[in-house]
């Protein structure tokens, strides 16, 4: 299998993902779009409620309370399983880190579907 280095803010190599792994997560529009706002960032840290105001606001029907919760539950636990964020349940932080599959894929994705944003 294929590995891909996964970055801290400081480029240096904070851990490994599989490419599988990667192409899973984002086979979904909604991690799409959570990993494009965390991608779009000039900070590695958001909260989870910034996070959940930033991605209603681009238009989708989901109000704030409901992308926090299927962030919560759901996508921030996949992203962090494969390593692209750690997230503190509690202080509800995410911290994103970057990685070129992760880029590649979403401008690939973009490229292909201009609707999907």
């Amino acid at each position: 299998m294929s590995e891909c280095p996964i970055l801290d803010e400081n480029g240096i190599v904070y851990r490994t993902c599989e490419a599988d792994g990667v192409l899973r997560v984002l086979a979904s529009a909604r991690r799409r779009e959570i990993v494009s706002e965390l991608e779009a960032s000039d900070e590695n840290w958001i909260t989870v409620d910034e996070l959940a105001r930033a991605i209603s606001a681009t238009g989708d029907e989901t109000d704030d309370d409901g992308w926090a919760g299927e962030l919560h539950h759901v996508h921030l636990p996949m992203l962090r399983d494969i390593g692209l964020v750690d997230y503190d349940r509690h202080g509800r932080t995410v911290r994103y880190y970057r990685c070129d599959l992760v880029s590649s894929v979403l401008e690939a994705v973009d490229s292909e579907v201009p609707s999907a944003r």
